[in-house]
């Protein structure tokens, strides 16, 4: 998840549901003040106080013994900006009159917990000090952010073929496909099994693309064991060697996690530079992102400007 989204859309979540947590202590009338006022919403104190309870959470900071003056003090300017960050989005959300589908972020969610595994989604969130209802919320917030941006700020923001030629000219060392080789390949669940179509190949009774789709686990298996093209890097770093091959060379058995290997190289292509049509796609997507986060920066500065904010500072130094 975005980072920068995630900070938001949590902090937007405290903001709203902070204040049904509250206690019958001799606090509450004092952090029921308003703190913050942005546009004529009031952000309590107890809602800020949430939210730097957060802020500490992610720096691993658990007391104030474990704090300097000077962090607590960056700490709570963090969070006063987080803060007031939040109160504009959540108007502009409101304004703009976003919505998001209930099948928009059911696939969200499906996406961000499809990369934990097991029982790891629910430790980070133990660990992160959050219920499964908070880190939905956050999605939600998320998709609802980017959104409102796409609308108001990405859509008004492009790049001219001219820009792009200019961007490549200039950084055309960035630009290049690294080494690519073409490979078969074979998968079994023992090694008894891959010494025999080791031996195999060698007798040159089958070739490599027979033995791969009578005996390969892989689903390339039925293709003959035919990967396609792959550069280094995109494969498991126990495949390295595959790239010292010569053309029709056969690796030697590989053991993974998952089986026994073999691989036979049967095409390379050496590393080159990236003509400019190869390279649009990339240089655009570069480029946007900078004039994007840029323009995005520059509207967030105009809705500050033409909002009214008030800050009670005097209650923010004895925060602690």
């Amino acid at each position: 998840m975005n980072k920068w989204l995630e900070g938001i859309a949590l902090g937007m979540f405290l903001s709203m549901v902070s204040c049904s947590n509250g206690s019958s202590s001799s606090d509450e009338l004092l952090d029921s003040v308003a703190i913050v006022v942005v546009n004529n919403e009031e952000v309590s104190l107890e809602q800020f106080k949430a939210e730097l309870k957060m802020y500490k959470k992610k720096f691993r900071v658990h007391s104030t013994e474990e704090i300097l003056p000077e962090e607590l003090t960056w700490l709570k300017n963090r969070v006063l900006e987080q803060t007031v960050h939040n109160t504009l989005l959540r108007q502009e959300i409101k304004k703009n009159e976003i919505e998001i589908s209930q099948e928009e972020l059911d696939e969200a969610l499906l996406k961000a917990e499809a990369g934990y595994s097991n029982d790891s989604f629910k430790k980070q969130l133990e660990f992160e000090g959050m219920t499964r209802k908070e880190w939905e919320y956050t999605i939600e917030n998320n998709l609802l952010i980017k959104k409102l941006i796409s609308i108001l700020v990405n859509s008004k923001v492009s790049v001219s073929d001219g820009e792009m030629r200019r961007y490549f000219d200039a950084n055309e060392s960035k630009f290049h496909k690294r080494e690519q080789v073409r490979a078969l390949h074979i998968m079994v669940e023992t090694e008894e099994k891959i010494r025999l179509i080791q031996k195999e190949l060698q007798s040159k009774q089958k070739d490599f693309s027979e033995l791969a789709k009578e005996f390969s686990l892989g689903p390339e298996g039925t293709l003959g064991g035919d990967l396609g093209y792959f550069e280094a890097g995109q494969m498991p770093e126990e495949f390295d060697n595959v790239f010292k091959l010569k053309i029709d060379g056969v690796s030697n058995i590989i053991r993974t996690p998952y089986g026994f290997h073999l691989f036979k190289v049967i095409d390379k292509i050496k590393e080159r530079k990236m003509s400019f049509d190869e390279s649009e796609k990339s240089v655009e997507q570069v480029l946007l992102q900078e004039l994007q986060e840029s323009a995005f920066q520059k509207w967030l500065v105009q809705l500050k400007e033409k909002s009214e904010i008030e800050i009670k500072y005097d209650f923010l130094e004895k925060i602690h």
